[in-house]
């Protein structure tokens, strides 16, 4: 039986989910939705899987983008696994209806909630140590499931999210090509290319050792959070303020965004840097789900 598992991640915690889920078949392999999907076909897998966070209450919008090029095998068993921090939304119920488009049918969804990771806004929440068992837990019983190939009604949106999503989040998504004009980049950078490493948008190029950010960001926070030197900042109120003029009165949390020196960040602790460098991983790879020092 081989199974294939495509996620996005930016901290880890969906490429964890996505290792555990591998760790119950004999043959999986993990595939980063970074990489062009007509390179990572999915017709002739038996178990295909996507695992990923959720932002502004849905998927993001790379996953959808991928999961609509790629090609799949429609008589697969099929799940998709979300990662909210609290509001799931319409994030499984996405990946449904792009399943669906192609003539397959998602047999399994559910969700795991995690420790919440948008550094340039607030610290991680909630607490790691009291998230990450919890965490840990939930993937477990989600892998015994997939692995014995059960069904499961995947989670839809609530009534409340259903009726304010488009009047909350639509402004905010409006936003998003200015959602990297604010990074900033401090001499402490040594230009290490790690940043463009672990983006999972490709949206980061190394140009005469500093970064440059390409203007297709997610907001995933992988690069700041796996900068060896913490060098990349987020200040909307200097340098480019593209995103600051942008925003209005239906945006107020954009006036909000910024990166103090001293605020904590958050990358999945059984999760390395160097794993999240990766495009491909095999359930036999070296240090997989061994946990970092994070």
């Amino acid at each position: 039986m081989k199974c294939r598992i495509y996620y996005f991640t930016g901290t880890g915690n969906s490429l964890r989910a996505a290792q555990k889920i591998a760790e119950a078949f004999d043959n999986a392999e993990l595939v980063s939705m970074r990489l062009d999907p007509r390179d990572v076909p999915a017709d002739d897998c038996d178990v295909i899987g996507f695992v990923y966070p959720v932002y502004h209450w849905t998927m993001p919008a790379p996953a959808v983008q991928f999961i609509k090029k790629l090609s799949i095998n429609t008589k697969a068993y099929i799940f998709a696994v979300a990662n909210p921090s609290a509001i799931c939304g319409f994030a499984v119920e996405r990946a449904a209806a792009l399943i669906k488009e192609k003539g397959g049918r998602l047999a399994y969804g559910n969700m795991i909630n995690c420790v919440a990771n948008y550094a340039i806004v607030y610290p991680p929440v909630p607490p790691a140590k009291l998230m990450v068992p919890l965490m840990e837990r939930k993937a477990e019983k989600i892998a015994e499931d997939i692995a014995n190939l059960r069904e499961r009604a995947y989670p839809r949106a609530g009534m409340l999210v259903r009726i304010k999503h488009e009047r909350f989040m639509k402004p905010y998504l409006k936003l998003q090509k200015y959602a990297d004009y604010p990074f900033t980049v401090s001499d402490d950078c040594i230009g290490c290319g790690i940043c463009s490493k672990v983006c999972p948008c490709n949206n980061i190029s190394i140009r005469d050792g500093r970064p440059v950010f390409l203007h297709h960001c997610a907001n995933c926070m992988a690069c700041v959070t796996s900068c060896p030197k913490r060098a990349i900042g987020y200040d909307i109120y200097s340098g480019g303020r593209e995103l600051l003029n942008a925003s209005g009165k239906d945006t107020p949390i954009t006036k909000l965004m910024g990166l103090p020196a001293k605020r904590k960040l958050y990358r999945n602790p059984y999760i390395t840097v160097q794993q999240l460098t990766k495009s491909i991983i095999s359930t036999g790879d070296d240090n997989n789900g061994k946990k970092s020092g994070a």
